[in-house]
């Protein structure tokens, strides 16, 4: 886990989609692609603005993202991982076209006990996972840059209303 801020030198981005429509522009935007079906997914490997990056659209569901998320790690070199559209699952105040960058991340409805804790990770001792500094870092200047209102939340570090 980074704790800078400094944004990392990823070799390879792997980004999720669950639904097409959230992948769409980034496949059309996509240079040098090449794709490879691998575990019932279609991995669209490529650039993205001059960023190595591969592209796969997990489909809904915990499961099916955290398969998707080891194959990207695993099988496909990518570095690290960011996810495009939340499914509304955010609630009320985040729209369709909103962009979210996490400084952490919560299973919300994840609940072990009486043996742990609510939401608490068993055997890892807390609730929350700290997302990388400085790609969240990156992420926000991008979005800063790019969109025209951010606004700042707890558990996000920006929220844009487009």
């Amino acid at each position: 886990m980074r704790t800078n801020p400094e944004p990392p030198a990823l070799r390879r981005l792997g980004v999720m989609s669950a639904l097409a429509e959230e992948q769409y522009g980034l496949l059309a935007l996509m240079s040098q692609r090449s794709s490879r079906t691998h575990g019932q997914r279609d991995y669209h490997a490529g650039l993205l603005h001059g960023q190595p990056c591969v592209c796969v659209l997990s489909r809904v569901g915990k499961v099916a993202a955290a398969t998707t998320a080891a194959s990207l790690l695993l099988e496909h070199g990518c570095d690290a991982i960011v996810f495009t559209g939340v499914a509304g699952g955010l609630g009320a105040g985040v729209n369709v076209g909103d962009v979210v960058v996490a400084h952490d991340l919560l299973q919300h409805d994840l609940d072990a006990s009486p043996i742990f804790p609510r939401y608490e990770l068993p055997l890892y001792g807390t609730a929350r996972l700290s997302a990388d500094a400085g790609l969240s870092a990156a992420l926000h200047a991008a979005s800063t840059r790019a969109l025209p209102r951010l606004l700042a939340g707890p558990h996000a570090a920006a929220i844009n209303a487009l």
